[in-house]
Protein backbone atom coordinates (compact mmCIF):
# COMPACT_ATOMS: atom_id res chain seq x y z
CA UNK A 1 0.00 0.00 0.00
CA UNK A 2 1.08 3.82 -1.12
CA UNK A 3 2.17 5.80 1.88
CA UNK A 4 -0.47 8.02 2.69
CA UNK A 5 0.37 11.76 2.08
CA UNK A 6 0.68 13.64 5.81
CA UNK A 7 2.05 16.76 5.33
CA UNK A 8 -0.36 19.83 6.24
CA UNK A 9 -0.96 22.64 3.85
CA UNK A 10 1.43 24.52 5.95
CA UNK A 11 4.31 22.24 5.10
CA UNK A 12 3.18 21.85 1.64
CA UNK A 13 3.18 26.09 1.27
CA UNK A 14 6.21 26.36 3.04
CA UNK A 15 8.28 23.98 0.99
CA UNK A 16 6.97 25.29 -2.06
CA UNK A 17 7.92 29.00 -0.84
CA UNK A 18 11.45 27.67 0.60
CA UNK A 19 12.17 25.90 -2.78
CA UNK A 20 11.17 29.56 -4.57
CA UNK A 21 13.02 31.56 -2.46
CA UNK A 22 16.33 29.40 -2.37
CA UNK A 23 16.44 29.73 -6.22
CA UNK A 24 15.71 32.99 -6.75
CA UNK A 25 11.93 33.15 -8.17
CA UNK A 26 11.62 35.70 -5.15
CA UNK A 27 14.37 38.21 -4.81
CA UNK A 28 16.12 39.71 -1.50
CA UNK A 29 13.73 42.41 -0.69
CA UNK A 30 10.25 41.51 -2.35
CA UNK A 31 7.85 41.36 -0.46
CA UNK A 32 5.10 38.37 0.08
CA UNK A 33 1.93 39.29 0.34
CA UNK A 34 -0.27 36.77 2.72
CA UNK A 35 -3.25 37.83 0.13
CA UNK A 36 -1.70 37.16 -3.08
CA UNK A 37 -0.23 33.93 -1.94
CA UNK A 38 -3.61 32.87 -0.77
CA UNK A 39 -5.22 33.27 -4.27
CA UNK A 40 -2.33 31.51 -5.64
CA UNK A 41 -2.21 28.46 -3.45
CA UNK A 42 -6.26 28.37 -3.49
CA UNK A 43 -5.74 28.27 0.07
CA UNK A 44 -7.12 30.63 3.26
CA UNK A 45 -4.38 33.00 4.70
CA UNK A 46 -3.83 30.69 7.70
CA UNK A 47 -1.73 28.18 6.45
CA UNK A 48 0.38 31.06 4.28
CA UNK A 49 0.98 33.08 7.43
CA UNK A 50 2.03 29.53 9.52
CA UNK A 51 4.56 29.01 6.62
CA UNK A 52 6.01 32.46 6.38
CA UNK A 53 6.54 31.91 10.12
CA UNK A 54 8.41 28.51 9.46
CA UNK A 55 10.59 30.20 6.59
CA UNK A 56 11.14 33.29 9.14
CA UNK A 57 12.44 30.84 12.12
CA UNK A 58 14.35 29.25 8.78
CA UNK A 59 16.10 33.21 8.50
CA UNK A 60 14.49 33.47 4.74
CA UNK A 61 12.26 35.92 5.25
CA UNK A 62 11.75 38.86 7.56
CA UNK A 63 8.60 40.40 9.46
CA UNK A 64 7.98 43.61 10.53
CA UNK A 65 5.15 45.50 11.71
CA UNK A 66 3.71 48.12 9.11
CA UNK A 67 5.82 46.80 6.50
CA UNK A 68 4.73 42.95 6.07
CA UNK A 69 6.99 40.03 5.15
CA UNK A 70 9.81 40.20 2.60
CA UNK A 71 12.50 38.11 1.65
CA UNK A 72 15.56 38.19 3.73
CA UNK A 73 18.33 40.20 2.01
CA UNK A 74 21.67 38.26 1.60
CA UNK A 75 24.55 39.69 3.54
CA UNK A 76 28.29 38.75 4.38
CA UNK A 77 27.42 39.24 7.76
CA UNK A 78 24.61 36.15 7.03
CA UNK A 79 26.58 34.17 5.15
CA UNK A 80 29.56 34.34 7.71
CA UNK A 81 27.37 33.21 10.36
CA UNK A 82 25.68 30.06 8.02
CA UNK A 83 29.11 29.26 7.32
CA UNK A 84 30.40 29.17 11.18
CA UNK A 85 27.31 27.31 12.19
CA UNK A 86 28.01 24.60 9.04
CA UNK A 87 31.46 24.82 9.99
CA UNK A 88 31.03 23.54 13.56
CA UNK A 89 28.68 21.06 12.84
CA UNK A 90 29.20 19.34 9.48
CA UNK A 91 32.97 18.08 10.62
CA UNK A 92 31.69 16.46 13.12
CA UNK A 93 29.30 14.71 11.10
CA UNK A 94 31.74 13.47 8.72
CA UNK A 95 33.78 12.28 11.69
CA UNK A 96 30.99 10.18 12.94
CA UNK A 97 29.90 8.95 9.98
CA UNK A 98 33.07 7.61 8.23
CA UNK A 99 33.37 4.35 10.32
CA UNK A 100 29.91 3.66 9.41
CA UNK A 101 29.99 3.64 5.63
CA UNK A 102 29.69 0.69 4.10
CA UNK A 103 30.97 -0.35 0.52
CA UNK A 104 27.58 1.01 -1.16
CA UNK A 105 27.74 4.32 0.70
CA UNK A 106 31.06 4.93 -1.01
CA UNK A 107 30.17 3.81 -4.65
CA UNK A 108 26.96 6.22 -3.82
CA UNK A 109 29.49 9.05 -2.77
CA UNK A 110 31.45 8.50 -6.19
CA UNK A 111 28.25 8.72 -8.49
CA UNK A 112 27.23 12.01 -7.02
CA UNK A 113 31.00 13.17 -7.52
CA UNK A 114 30.90 12.28 -11.06
CA UNK A 115 26.84 14.06 -11.17
CA UNK A 116 28.93 16.79 -9.98
CA UNK A 117 31.30 17.08 -12.87
CA UNK A 118 29.02 15.94 -15.60
CA UNK A 119 27.23 18.79 -14.92
CA UNK A 120 29.28 20.95 -17.08
CA UNK A 121 28.15 23.79 -14.42
CA UNK A 122 23.78 23.14 -14.94
CA UNK A 123 23.18 25.26 -11.39
CA UNK A 124 20.41 22.54 -10.88
CA UNK A 125 22.09 19.44 -11.81
CA UNK A 126 25.27 20.53 -10.10
CA UNK A 127 23.28 21.60 -6.87
CA UNK A 128 21.49 18.69 -7.09
CA UNK A 129 24.31 16.44 -7.16
CA UNK A 130 26.36 18.30 -4.45
CA UNK A 131 23.38 17.86 -1.74
CA UNK A 132 23.26 14.29 -2.74
CA UNK A 133 26.70 13.75 -1.98
CA UNK A 134 27.21 15.61 1.22
CA UNK A 135 23.77 13.33 2.22
CA UNK A 136 25.53 10.17 1.76
CA UNK A 137 27.96 11.17 3.57
CA UNK A 138 26.15 13.01 6.74
CA UNK A 139 23.42 10.60 7.04
CA UNK A 140 25.59 7.92 8.11
CA UNK A 141 26.81 9.86 11.47
CA UNK A 142 23.33 8.20 12.01
CA UNK A 143 21.93 11.68 14.45
CA UNK A 144 19.12 12.55 12.36
CA UNK A 145 18.47 15.68 14.09
CA UNK A 146 21.61 17.27 13.57
CA UNK A 147 21.56 15.95 9.95
CA UNK A 148 18.15 17.76 9.58
CA UNK A 149 19.62 21.22 11.23
CA UNK A 150 23.00 20.62 8.36
CA UNK A 151 20.51 20.27 5.63
CA UNK A 152 18.35 23.57 6.53
CA UNK A 153 21.58 25.15 6.89
CA UNK A 154 22.94 24.57 3.86
CA UNK A 155 20.02 25.22 2.14
CA UNK A 156 20.44 28.58 3.17
CA UNK A 157 23.55 29.05 2.01
CA UNK A 158 22.72 27.89 -1.30
CA UNK A 159 21.14 31.24 -1.68
CA UNK A 160 24.35 32.69 -1.83
CA UNK A 161 25.76 29.94 -3.87
CA UNK A 162 23.18 30.15 -6.33
CA UNK A 163 24.80 34.25 -6.53
CA UNK A 164 27.59 32.84 -8.44
CA UNK A 165 26.85 33.76 -11.50
CA UNK A 166 29.90 32.54 -13.39
CA UNK A 167 29.15 29.16 -11.75
CA UNK A 168 29.45 27.36 -14.95
CA UNK A 169 33.17 28.19 -14.92
CA UNK A 170 33.94 27.21 -11.90
CA UNK A 171 31.68 24.70 -11.43
CA UNK A 172 34.75 21.80 -11.42
CA UNK A 173 36.90 23.83 -9.05
CA UNK A 174 34.07 23.98 -6.68
CA UNK A 175 33.44 20.05 -7.87
CA UNK A 176 37.25 19.29 -6.96
CA UNK A 177 37.13 20.85 -3.70
CA UNK A 178 35.41 17.59 -3.06
CA UNK A 179 37.69 15.21 -4.05
CA UNK A 180 39.62 15.20 -0.21
CA UNK A 181 36.46 14.51 1.17
CA UNK A 182 35.60 11.36 -0.93
CA UNK A 183 39.36 10.14 -0.94
CA UNK A 184 39.17 10.21 3.04
CA UNK A 185 36.13 8.73 3.41
CA UNK A 186 37.31 6.14 0.86
CA UNK A 187 40.29 5.51 2.85
CA UNK A 188 38.27 5.03 6.30
CA UNK A 189 40.12 7.68 8.19
CA UNK A 190 37.78 9.68 10.11
CA UNK A 191 39.78 12.65 11.36
CA UNK A 192 40.99 13.32 8.08
CA UNK A 193 37.50 13.38 6.74
CA UNK A 194 36.61 15.86 9.01
CA UNK A 195 39.14 17.96 8.22
CA UNK A 196 38.36 17.74 4.54
CA UNK A 197 34.77 18.68 5.22
CA UNK A 198 36.51 22.04 7.54
CA UNK A 199 38.24 22.99 4.68
CA UNK A 200 36.33 22.56 2.07
CA UNK A 201 33.45 24.67 3.37
CA UNK A 202 36.63 27.28 4.58
CA UNK A 203 37.34 27.40 1.20
CA UNK A 204 34.02 27.89 -0.04
CA UNK A 205 32.79 30.34 2.27
CA UNK A 206 35.72 32.39 1.48
CA UNK A 207 35.10 33.02 -2.12
CA UNK A 208 31.83 33.81 -1.37
CA UNK A 209 32.25 36.66 0.63
CA UNK A 210 34.73 37.93 -2.08
CA UNK A 211 31.94 37.53 -4.31
CA UNK A 212 29.88 39.39 -2.52
CA UNK A 213 32.01 42.16 -1.28
CA UNK A 214 32.92 42.30 -4.98
CA UNK A 215 29.62 42.48 -6.68
CA UNK A 216 27.58 43.93 -3.99
CA UNK A 217 29.36 45.97 -2.05
CA UNK A 218 28.87 43.44 1.28
CA UNK A 219 30.76 44.19 4.18
CA UNK A 220 31.81 41.96 6.99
Amino acid sequence: MQGLEVRTLTEQIAEQLRDDVLKGRYVAGEQLSQQSLARRFRVSRIPVRDALKVLEAEGLVLSRPRVGTTVAEQSASDLTELYEMRMALEPVLARLATPNMRESDVALMARHLEGMFRSGGTQEAWMKAHGAFHRALNVRALVPRMCALVDSLRAQTERYVRLYKDLADHANDLTADHEPIYASVERGDADEAALAVYRHMKRVRDRLLTYLEETNGARL
